[in-house]
């Protein structure tokens, strides 16, 4: 009997105890409703399932219009960077607006989210704030157009652009890594496109000894160039004496190929130059140091 009375007592304590969590959770979650305004007696079962089945309407909508909108921006003269910023713009301001309308459905008024915003204080608008300049950032990279999709770029890490989005710019390295660099840091920080232009220059500095002369050094260097076929003759190659060095003169070497050619055509003429350096009895320098004994007195030298 005595146990049973136990087990009675515990099961009470039990379910008072549930009983008053339960309450306090109620009251809980009534104060924060309260506190931003959302009239949870308004509030159904029902009304939350046809909410949501609105909300995944909005979203299958947005797609579909924001696929729409790509498909007429591609027919258009504009770049491929603007249709895909214009695309995202679209699709993220219907995702926003879907939100929106499902909170105002089951009763939370936007006024109200906005002051949930709110409590959040310096942190929430910081973050705000740095969103809102990627944004205007990506904006401005669209307008000016810098670099378009494709380009081969530089600012803080060398790579191929893949997109531009809102907030990031994603780019892939030589060696295939996968990038994403802030808009706003790349507005700030210097860039260059590598791309953008047809024809790129390719700078080389050679020697050649100094008992090399200097008209047939040139003529070897010239026949290097002719032999590679990736090499413009227009604008002609540029060929001069840069500098008397210790042990060498130097040769400066200004030579001219497409972008798109521009690595294939700098190994292969770093390659033919001592094949005809060889074919015209060159020498090319290097730094050597030569020792000469003197015997001492008395010293026979070895």
């Amino acid at each position: 009997m005595e146990n049973d009375k136990i087990v009675e007592d515990i099961g009470g304590n039990i379910s008072e105890t549930a009983k008053e969590v339960s309450e306090s959770g109620g009251n809980f979650i009534r104060n924060i409703a309260e506190a931003v305004g959302i009239d949870l007696s308004s509030l159904s079962l029902t009304k939350i399932f046809i909410s949501l089945a609105a909300l995944i309407v909005f979203i299958a909508l947005a797609k579909i219009i924001s696929i729409v909108i790509g498909k007429a921006l591609k027919k258009s003269r504009m770049s491929v960077s603007m249709q895909k910023f214009i695309t995202r713009i679209v699709r993220f301001l219907m995702y926003f607006l879907a939100l929106m309308i499902f909170a105002d459905s089951i009763g939370i008024p936007i006024t109200s989210i906005v002051a949930v915003f709110g409590l959040f204080g310096l942190a929430i608008s910081l973050s705000i704030q740095n969103l809102l300049g990627n944004i205007m950032s990506g904006v401005s990279l669209v307008m000016l157009r810098p670099f378009e999709v494709g380009d081969y770029i530089e600012t803080d890490i060398p790579g191929t652009v893949k997109s531009i989005g809102l907030f990031y710019t994603e780019i892939t390295t030589v060696d295939n890594k996968r990038v994403f660099i802030p808009n706003e840091k790349i507005v700030e920080s210097r860039l260059t496109n590598y791309t953008s232009e047809t024809r790129r220059r390719i700078d080389v500095r050679l020697n050649a000894a100094y008992s090399c002369d200097i008209k047939t050094v040139k003529k070897a260097i010239a026949e290097a160039i002719e032999s590679v076929p990736e090499l413009l003759k227009d604008p002609e190659p540029i060929i001069g004496v840069a500098e008397f060095g210790e042990s060498a003169v130097y040769y400066d070497v200004y030579v001219w190929s497409q972008t798109s050619d521009y690595i294939k055509a700098k190994y292969a003429f770093m390659e033919a130059v001592p094949e005809f350096y060889k074919k015209y009895g060159l020498e090319m320098a290097y730094n050597r140091l030569e020792v000469e004994l003197v015997p001492g007195n008395g010293e026979k030298q070895v």
